[in-house]
């Protein structure tokens, strides 16, 4: 007969192991049978984003091709968080998004079905760190979005303090030249920099259509003619952001640019 003290002690090895594996989420024996687990759902978020080849993801990501495999086999557990948010980042996807796509977190029925056969004070005390684990990546998720309102705030601060002054000069005076207020939205090009967003054309530029670039404002138009950008649009790199908006003409009084 087993003694209480040392079923605690098997108790407290238990629960180590069960935070180890906690992140295989019961899947840890099916790696050996399905060697690329994940390689259908990645597959399909690659090519939503234009992404073709393993190698593109893994450099985006800013991870190696070893560390994807071991991603895309759904050896999950051991990856470092930081590069998980890099993959995450990657793929454009929230880290909520990216545990709910990979079931990174037990449900509650899975939960029980590993501690069920466990001493009730060792179950109760595995439910309880399993929720703290919840609180403590619902608060990482909070302080990262905090960080990310912060940073973007005082990017773009010397606009925000001047904006409402400008408007109601504009207001006051109607006449004012627009090229006296376009200085205050530098700071947006600045920011639009440090997140590595390119314009996609110039206004007035005169550029080929291109149906991957470009947002018509008929359905005719052909690949290759001559269009006019009115409207500039966004890229990230590779991934289209918002495709610049043209047109066969020019506004009233709007010459070509040379």
């Amino acid at each position: 007969m087993i003694e209480e003290p040392n079923l605690i002690g098997f108790g407290w090895v238990l629960s180590f192991i069960f935070f180890m594996g906690i992140l295989y989420v019961l899947g840890s024996g099916e790696i050996e049978n399905q060697n690329l687990k994940y390689d259908a759902l990645l597959g399909h978020r690659m090519k939503q984003l234009g992404l073709m080849h393993w190698k593109q993801l893994a450099q985006k990501a800013g991870i190696s091709t070893l560390r994807l495999r071991q991603i895309r086999s759904g050896s999950v557990a051991n990856i470092p968080w930081g590069e998980l948010r890099q993959l995450a980042q990657a793929l454009n996807w929230s880290m909520a998004e990216l545990e709910q796509q990979f079931d990174l977190l037990p449900t509650p029925s899975e939960t029980t079905s590993v501690i069920g056969n466990s001493p009730p004070e060792l179950e109760a005390q595995l439910r309880q760190e399993c929720q703290g684990l919840r609180e403590e990546l619902e608060n990482q998720k909070s302080q990262l979005w905090d960080n990310f309102c912060q940073s973007t705030f005082e990017e773009i601060q010397t606009l925000l303090t001047n904006y409402p002054t400008a408007t109601e000069m504009a207001r006051i005076k109607p006449d004012l030249p627009a090229k006296n207020l376009t200085a205050l939205f530098a700071t947006l090009d600045n920011l639009l920099e440090n997140w590595g967003y390119e314009p996609i054309g110039q206004p007035w530029e005169s550029v080929p259509y291109n149906p991957q670039f470009h947002q018509g404002d008929c359905d005719e138009m052909q690949p290759g003619e001559a269009v006019y950008i009115r409207f500039v649009g966004y890229r990230q790199g590779d991934r289209i952001l918002s495709p610049a908006k043209v047109s066969r003409t020019l506004p009233g009084g709007i010459k070509p640019s040379s």
